[in-house]
């Protein structure tokens, strides 16, 4: 007598084609957080550079183009790559409110 294995529901809705996450994007590899002065956000942006993500998220979080990216509290350029859970800050260097 042969028992044979029934899948889960859960293995079941991941094999047939289910919705699946929520927060799944074809072009992001996770959720990593963008920080900018009050606005805060956990977003499937992972594997994106900051500079895509500066650019894509400028008016949503009042992301100025000349404001400092810190990816996990070092300094870096918008050449850097996301990657899954990391934090981006972009802040202003004091003083530089209402400079422009």
């Amino acid at each position: 007598m042969t028992q044979e294995k029934q899948a889960s529901p859960i293995e079941s809705s991941a094999s047939s084609g289910g919705l699946g996450n929520i927060f799944d994007q074809p072009d992001s590899g996770g959720l990593a957080t963008v920080v900018s002065g009050p606005y805060a956000e956990r977003l499937p942006i992972a594997d994106s550079s900051v500079g895509e993500i500066r650019r894509r998220f400028q008016d949503r979080f009042d992301i100025s183009p000349d404001s400092q990216a810190l990816v996990d509290g070092v300094e870096v350029g918008d050449d850097t790559v996301l990657r899954a859970d990391q934090i981006l800050r972009f802040r202003h260097h004091s003083g530089e409110k209402g400079l422009h």
